[in-house]
């Protein structure tokens, strides 16, 4: 079977009733298509029966080189946003994480790497029901991205998809409850100065200063 005698077909369908036998074909697609075909895929494999995606998240990033990033990080995002569309209950994600383990630890120890803030925001999701050391190290990280950067920006204010993103990190830390996110909530409620991200993590800090 090739790519071209599937250009008519349903792409994400096809992604979705596929298993592992049909990796090689889906990251050879994924290679040969434009970011439509490839996004897709990606929305289908989050959702397929069979949980590993592993040889298509590890051939995704294989390719991401100079210049690809940018096509990279989306199908890594729309894959990641779909598997937690699909398994909306924690412990339904988390048998999808287990199922990918060895890809997630790796998307999350890179979390700082990736230049696309709503890749990262989705990759708290499975920080936060990550095993409690390697989700909170990949939070802190993000955490401290965005103190760094309020710390560069003259005014306290930062674009629109970073705020989002440290909006992302709050919730994350609030709903893993840890004590050691209250530092990095301070930083960001003292160094803003964006109303919204202020009195979130201004509540965040107060809710974690509780633990």
């Amino acid at each position: 079977m090739t790519a071209g005698a599937l250009l008519a077909q349903d792409w994400e369908g096809v992604a979705a009733r596929s298993g592992r036998s049909m990796d090689d074909f889906i990251v050879q697609s994924i290679a040969d298509g434009d970011l439509g075909t490839g996004i897709a895929l990606c929305k289908g494999l989050g959702r397929r029966q069979d949980l590993d995606v592993q040889a298509v998240i590890d051939a995704i990033v294989a390719r991401r080189t100079p210049g690809s990033e940018v096509k990279s990080e989306v199908m890594l995002r729309w894959l990641v946003t779909s598997a937690r569309e699909a398994h909306p209950q924690a412990e339904s994600l988390r048998a999808w994480a287990a199922a990918n383990s060895r890809s997630v630890d790796m998307l999350l120890g890179r979390i700082s790497l990736w230049k696309s803030a709503q890749l990262k925001g989705a990759l708290l999701e499975l920080a936060v029901i990550a095993p409690e050391d390697r989700g909170a190290r990949a939070i802190m990280d993000v955490g401290q991205d965005v103190v760094r950067e309020l710390e560069d920006s003259p005014d306290g204010l930062i674009p629109s998809q970073d705020t989002a993103l440290a909006l992302d990190f709050l919730a994350a830390a609030r709903r893993s409850a840890r004590a050691d996110f209250f530092p990095v909530c301070v930083q960001v409620a003292r160094l803003s100065r964006e109303n919204v991200l202020v009195d979130a993590a201004r509540s965040a800090a107060q809710e974690l200063a509780a633990r």
